[in-house]
């Protein structure tokens, strides 16, 4: 019997997902307690001794959005295993972000430590941010411990590079019915690509493949920008309360050979929102 074009579109998704699957570190939040060793959202960072506090454009200290004790991602491929990994973000109302590509760190900035010193006293830290202001603008008002599983996971629709490989697969299979976007096909093809996503809310992670409530900032000109280093989603479960804008998500991404080179001085960061 001959198939339907929603059922050959439907084979060729499950086809370009199952040749995609790359690991990813899905990451749960909760409330329980954490310190400045612990992998986390929010809270006082961990700074190693006589270290200062990174700082934006102005001068004024970054906050800690999220930080990664690497040892509880030691099965990640290509990702540090051990140190410190830490993500900080300025107090605008862009949340430091330029929104643009490339993404200078000038009011943000990623941090990697290659060694945790465990005799960093917290109250030290402390006191560098004791002349910090409260923090007006930020998608974090909870400190958050995280706790991570592995999965795997293949190429999401939401992915630049998803459409250009479905449309070259499509018009292999029906040349008198060429397209050159999503949005050339049928309704009922359309709905079959856009159908059947993980859907898991919220979405953080690192590794895998980026979740947006808008579209992908990546194209073809900033291909390099290949691994999504880490992705937090809006999270307002209680005692949580993470939300980036109007229910949106904010992800870092970097080249997969920088990665491996733990060179973390060109990452691409964004979110958007609904």
């Amino acid at each position: 019997m001959k198939k339907s074009k929603p059922e050959i579109a439907a084979k060729i998704k499950a086809e370009m997902i199952n040749a995609t699957v790359i690991p990813c570190a899905r990451i749960k939040l909760s409330a329980d307690p954490c310190g400045i060793f612990d992998s986390k959202v929010g809270g006082l960072p961990y700074l190693p001794a006589g270290a200062e506090a990174p700082t934006d454009a102005k001068g004024n200290k970054l906050f800690l959005l999220a930080q990664i004790n690497c040892e509880d991602i030691a099965q990640l491929p290509d990702f540090p295993h051990s140190g410190m990994l830490q993500f900080f973000i300025s107090d605008d109302d862009l949340y430091g972000s330029t929104l643009t590509v490339p993404s200078p760190q000038k009011d943000w900035r990623v941090v990697y430590c290659p060694e945790i010193d465990r005799s960093v006293d917290p109250s030290s830290v402390a006191e560098v941010y004791s002349d910090m202001p409260e923090i007006e603008f930020t998608p974090v008002s909870n400190e958050c411990k995280m706790t991570f599983e592995m999965a795997s996971e293949g190429l999401a629709t939401g992915d630049y590079r998803f459409e250009q490989l479905f449309i070259e697969r499509w018009n292999e299979v029906f040349p008198e019915d060429e397209a050159t976007a999503l949005f050339d096909l049928d309704d009922s093809v359309f709905d079959v690509i856009v159908s059947g996503e993980d859907g898991s809310f919220p979405s953080h992670k690192m590794g895998g493949y980026p979740f947006f409530t808008q579209c992908d900032p990546r194209s073809e000109e900033s291909a390099q920008y290949d691994t999504l280093l880490f992705q937090l989603d809006t999270d307002f479960r209680q005692g949580i309360g993470v939300m980036w804008g109007d229910i949106g998500v904010g992800n870092f991404f970097i080249n997969r050979e920088a990665l491996k080179r733990l060179d973390f001085s060109d990452v691409l960061y964004n979110w958007d929102c609904g």
